[in-house]
């Protein structure tokens, strides 16, 4: 195996996979000039940009923000460098991070690309679902405003590429890799990391117990992946606390957690039938005013006609405060977390996450219903995943280290949401790391060798 250089990471231009990659990052630009300001779709992205905008203050501290985790200030400033950069040329605040957001997101499509082989499955080349994956409309949001989706994403498949680098063979350059890599993801999201770490030394073991072939590096990465903990003791202290609750709540805990009430706008403090609350669609409501604010969506919106669509389904978002249809409303937007306790409750939390939305039926707001339509796509990447699994079991691709941690990172993940995510939009957006664990798969899964030696095994180039 050859060693691991950081010239590999440089794309090819004359390529096809150039093409797709520039496709991609030009697609990404025009959204967010055409949507400009509009951040209906994300709200908490001003949060982000906030942080964004004081990072760089010698003074500046993360107490108060949420999202990124307290006492990794410095690895965000190296993380945000290059939207720092944008921001010194000239760029805007807010456009600095959105930019920074595709970049990111158009070198993790590179890098999944870069680890494919030349596997098809159902007829075409793992490479084609993993870039058609990319363009799933709620995928493409993520990767296309300033949340952390796009740092998250970058940091698992940036892993899993210094892992396959480093299986045989550990250097300087794939150390240096992994532990930014996994700093990365520790300080984006840490259940995320345990898991991450959690999956590893699951493959690790049955790589040991079915094939004797989990060499000393398998060890090695893991304690490499380990590192960055240490450095941020803060991120540590809170994993353990957070693993503890789980454990408390979901296994000890013999009361089952109930749901709490979405937050709505403005409400009044005491029950008016006369008073509304946007409770179908504030994201509708949201971005029916951005548009008016936005003179080309604006303009576009009157041509097509959209806005009177907008405003009607505006309008009808709104139920009187106290009402029965405003409660019912808010118990069909919640789920009931499932508990380790009860395994059926388990199942029922995972057919939630995976499959709600739901298409042709009222999932509660107009864009859960407008999204529910996507649902056939990952349907779609669900199939793949189940195709990936039973060819694992039955012998017909390989067992390696980074196929089995995606796999069980996957699985994990899918058990996890299942006993945490209570909001059906909130598990909408997180269901795209599920997405990013099975392209991973994709790109790492590998044809067990065959016997005859005149068969060749083509990797992507």
């Amino acid at each position: 195996m050859q060693h691991f250089r950081p010239q590999n990471f440089l794309p090819r231009l004359n390529s096809t996979n150039a093409r797709v990659l520039l496709s991609l990052f030009g697609l990404h630009l025009f959204f967010i000039i055409l949507f400009d300001k509009v951040t209906a779709f994300a709200p908490d992205e001003n949060g982000y940009i906030a942080i964004f905008s004081n990072l760089y203050r010698s003074d500046f501290s993360l107490e108060g923000y949420l999202g990124w985790q307290q006492g990794s200030v410095n690895a965000l400033r190296v993380a945000y460098l290059p939207a720092k950069i944008l921001q010194l040329v000239g760029f805007s605040d807010f456009y600095s991070v959105r930019i920074l957001t595709i970049f990111y997101s158009t070198l993790t499509l590179y890098i999944l690309l870069r680890l494919s082989s030349e596997i098809h499955i159902l007829g075409r080349s793992v490479r084609f679902w993993i870039v058609l994956a990319f363009l799933i409309p709620s995928y493409f949001l993520w990767t296309s405003i300033g949340l952390r989706e796009g740092f998250i994403f970058l940091a698992l498949v940036g892993i899993f590429h210094a892992i396959r680098a480093i299986t045989s063979t550990i250097t300087k350059t794939g150390v240096v890799l992994i532990l930014a890599f996994a700093t990365l993801l520790l300080i984006s999201k840490t259940y995320l990391y345990a898991l991450l770490i959690l999956a590893l030394l699951a493959a690790v073991v049955t790589l040991r117990i079915f094939t004797k072939n989990a060499g000393p590096n398998s060890i090695r990465i893991v304690a490499l992946c380990l590192i960055p903990v240490i450095f941020f003791p803060t991120i540590s202290k809170n994993i353990v606390i957070s693993g503890r609750s789980i454990v408390e709540v979901k296994l000890i805990n013999p009361t089952p957690t109930t749901p709490t009430t979405p937050t709505t706008p403005t409400t009044p403090t005491t029950p008016n039938s006369t008073q509304e609350v946007a409770a179908r669609g504030q994201t509708i409501h949201d971005l029916n005013i951005q548009i008016k604010n936005n003179p080309l969506l604006k303009w576009l919106s009157e041509v097509t006609k959209i806005d009177s669509v907008l405003e009607s389904k505006s309008k009808s978002s709104y139920l009187p405060f106290g009402s029965e249809e405003l409660t019912n409303n808010s118990k069909q937007l919640q789920t009931q977390a499932a508990t380790l306790r009860d395994p059926i409750s388990i199942v029922k939390g995972a057919f939630n996450f995976l499959f709600v939305p739901t298409p042709f039926l009222d999932n509660g707001s107009f864009f859960l219903n407008a999204q529910s339509y996507e649902s056939f796509a990952w349907y779609f990447y669900y199939i793949l995943l189940l195709l990936m699994i039973v060819g694992l079991l039955r012998g017909r691709y390989e067992l390696n280290l980074q196929s089995l941690t995606a796999t069980y990172f996957s699985l994990g993940f899918i058990i996890q949401s299942a006993l945490v995510e209570i909001n059906d939009g909130t598990s909408v957006r997180h269901r795209s790391v599920l997405l990013i664990g099975i392209l991973i798969m994709l790109a790492t899964i590998r044809q067990k060798k065959s016997k005859n030696p005149s068969t060749k095994v083509h990797n992507l180039e």
